[in-house]
């Protein structure tokens, strides 16, 4: 009983402070849910790159974290200075490059797109939007409980991936460790004021997962607003992991 009644104080705080927050932690027990949307699909955003890494390490066009280097075109998505340079598979993830994620998906192809998808149960599975620009805004669409249950079966090896490809996806995807020895993994996504998937809200997402020794614990985290600070979608992440007691398991 204090338990739920702590995590809907919670969730007051959270529309009170930085907008509406949707956020799921799988625990093996009883998951931790917060916010209305957790069942609503959405686009995906930059967040489609963790599923676009698995499909490129799995069919040898991504070959490791350095390879390949492909170089910026004068037509391609400039919207950030570093997007201009040589970009590897790693600075891709860091810098969240979006022209590498659209010469990704077109190397792959509509049919081996789809197929992926398919396997991988990915949101609607709809690449009607274009295969490198659907996730943007467009028509493929998943929802944050349908994010961590591809977390949790990528990283228990559930996939229709290689090892090779989870591995070296997983060594993209690290970010940090945090206190208790707990290594956190995971992809940002953001739709812009030029965008808004709603008319009226931008979208953030932070989606990856914790693990130490042999356990993980999976997460989605959502926030829309009319304005997004960026900069807070991994700390508020870190601060809801903390808040759910999750990490003091195993210390």
């Amino acid at each position: 009983m204090w338990v739920r009644i702590r995590w809907l104080l919670l969730l007051l705080l959270c529309s009170c402070l930085v907008g509406e927050e949707n956020f799921i932690l799988m625990t093996g027990r009883t998951n931790v849910e917060i916010g209305p949307h957790l069942n609503e699909r959405i686009t995906p955003c930059s967040t489609f790159k963790i599923a676009l890494s698995l499909m490129g390490f799995d069919s040898n066009i991504l070959l490791d974290e350095n390879t390949p280097i492909w170089l910026f075109q004068e037509d391609y998505d400039d919207f950030l200075e570093s997007w201009k340079n040589p970009q590897t598979p790693l600075s891709w993830i860091k810098t969240s490059c979006v022209w590498y994620s659209r010469q990704l998906s077109l190397e792959l192809g509509a049919e081996k797109l789809h197929d992926y998808l398919t396997g991988m149960e990915y949101g609607n599975q709809d690449i009607s939007g274009g295969i490198d620009r659907a996730w943007l805004t467009s028509s493929l669409k998943i929802s944050p409980i349908e994010q961590a249950k591809l977390i949790e079966r990528l990283r228990s090896g559930k996939l229709p991936i290689s090892k090779h490809a989870i591995d070296l996806t997983k060594k993209l995807l690290f970010i940090e460790t945090l206190p208790g020895g707990w290594d956190l993994f995971g992809k940002t996504g953001w739709s812009g004021s030029t965008d808004k998937p709603d008319g009226k809200n931008e979208f953030g997402w932070f989606v990856g997962w914790i693990e130490k020794d042999s356990l993980f614990f999976p997460f989605a985290y959502n926030i829309r607003a009319e304005k997004i600070a960026l900069s807070q979608r991994i700390p508020r992440v870190k601060y809801l992991l903390e808040e759910s007691n999750i990490t003091s398991l195993n210390q």
